[in-house]
């Protein structure tokens, strides 16, 4: 059985501010069974990692890990519960035991006309997030279901240089029935990335987002929504200068059901970015946008997405226009073989006007980054599963330096290991 074939659709990427309206607040964990069980899996793995600390330079680890999931069964009160974390242990000497968890919880209140919902995710990780429902490549966790690990927040998107960080999203929405086929809803984010040896910029950010939605058909919504996004930097990187961001945007999003098996979603909109200091980070006319398809029938689940739009720039950009594309597939051969896929890229473009070395014109930095992650499961009993997995990722920079704190080169990850998963009820979840 898999450790965790739910892990998130991790793309590497901050979600863009001003994106689409959403017309169910369903921001927490999306587990698979309302079963009102904990279900619990731990593991034991073997991680090579090339290149991540220097081009050239090899490390291994030994990784203890553990995942716990719980689903109430209530639909009147449903509450949700998403864990994943561990210590890596390191093989040879200079280099330190590491820890990493992540954690999501949900818990929502539905009434005849109104939906409540308030979700809480954090993490503490060693590294940037890459793959899997921990973020941590190696350790077992990559699957396809969608559910948002930590590379979907604020400490996702560029990668940065190992350092600790901490990264935190609360969230809290509600959503009013008017009538039959309208709703008003409204969700309100605040976001925190704090690095622990400040070795990357602190930034926060709240953000808010009112629609009006209407369901056309028993398929089909319409949500034409507005949003207010501010950006603010703290820490030694950020200097008394760094100007907060903010963004204010109209989206128009459509949802569709196109059948049983296969769903999409679309939305786009202006997007009006200005910051405390024009001269650093001048007033423009964006768009935000974002578009998403998913599709899951029996063995198999695809889901692939793109989003355009402002963020607070991963720690290594005061500010960032992002597009960023990516996809997940997972298949399931027989009783005991499973498979799964993330791939995703993304374009990043800071705000601020730099001097470049070669040219007397002012620039805008910005990072190609490309990830992909592979992972192949076996079960051995109904119990225990041994599992292969492969992870790479690279990233460059248009300026001959780039930020000092940012990743510049490729990086593989290899990963072996063992999982126990005692209250699994099929293959590929435990």
């Amino acid at each position: 059985m898999l450790v965790l074939t739910m892990g998130s659709i991790s793309y590497g990427q901050a979600i863009p501010a001003g994106g689409a309206s959403m017309t169910t607040l369903s921001s927490g964990p999306n587990l698979p069974n309302l079963d009102g069980v904990v279900h619990y899996a731990l593991s034991a793995s073997e991680v090579i990692q090339f290149g991540y600390y220097g081009s050239g330079n090899v490390t291994e680890s030994t990784a203890l890990s553990g995942d716990v999931a719980y689903t109430a069964k209530s639909t009147v009160r449903p509450f949700s519960l998403l864990f994943a974390g561990g210590v890596i242990l390191p093989n040879q000497s200079g280099q330190s035991t590491t820890y990493y968890s992540s954690a999501s919880v949900s818990q929502g209140f539905v009434t005849r006309h109104w939906n409540f919902n308030l979700s809480d995710t954090v993490s503490y990780l060693p590294q940037s997030p890459t793959t899997g429902l921990s973020g941590v490549a190696g350790v077992g966790d990559l699957g396809a279901l969608p559910v948002e690990g930590p590379a979907g927040g604020p400490a996702g998107g560029i990668f940065s240089v190992a350092g600790n960080r901490v990264a935190n999203t609360l969230s809290g929405g509600a959503e009013r029935q008017i009538s039959h086929d309208t709703s008003v809803s409204g969700v309100g984010t605040w976001s925190l990335l704090h690095f622990l040896g400040n070795n990357g910029l602190d930034n926060s950010d709240v953000t808010g987002n009112v629609a009006l939605n209407r369901r056309l058909d028993a398929r089909s919504t319409v949500s034409l929504g507005a949003s207010y996004t501010s950006i603010s930097y703290s820490g030694a990187l950020a200097g008394p200068t760094l100007p907060n961001i903010e963004a204010r945007g109209i989206n128009l999003s459509y949802q569709r059901v196109l059948s049983r098996t296969l769903s999409m979603s679309i939305s786009a909109g202006p997007q009006w970015i200005s910051s405390s200091n024009s001269t650093l980070i001048p007033s423009s006319l964006n768009a935000s946008a974002s578009a998403s398809l998913s599709y899951s029938r029996r063995l198999t689940s695809v889901s692939a997405g793109y989003s355009h739009g402002v963020n607070a720039g991963s720690g290594v950009l005061s500010g960032a226009i992002s597009d960023s594309v990516y996809g997940s597939v997972a298949h399931t051969y027989g009783r005991k073989w499973v498979s799964s896929l993330n791939v995703g890229y993304s374009h990043s473009s800071g705000l601020t006007l730099l001097t470049n070395q070669s040219s007397l014109a002012p620039v805008n930095e910005t990072y190609n980054t490309v990830f992909a992650g592979a992972q192949v499961t076996r079960s051995f009993s109904a119990h225990f599963s041994g599992y292969a997995s492969y992870t790479a990722q690279d990233q460059s920079t248009n300026l001959p330096v780039g930020a000092p704190n940012a990743l510049n080169g490729t990086s593989q990850t290899f990963g072996i290991g063992v999982t126990y998963t005692p209250r699994s009820t099929r293959l590929g979840q435990f």
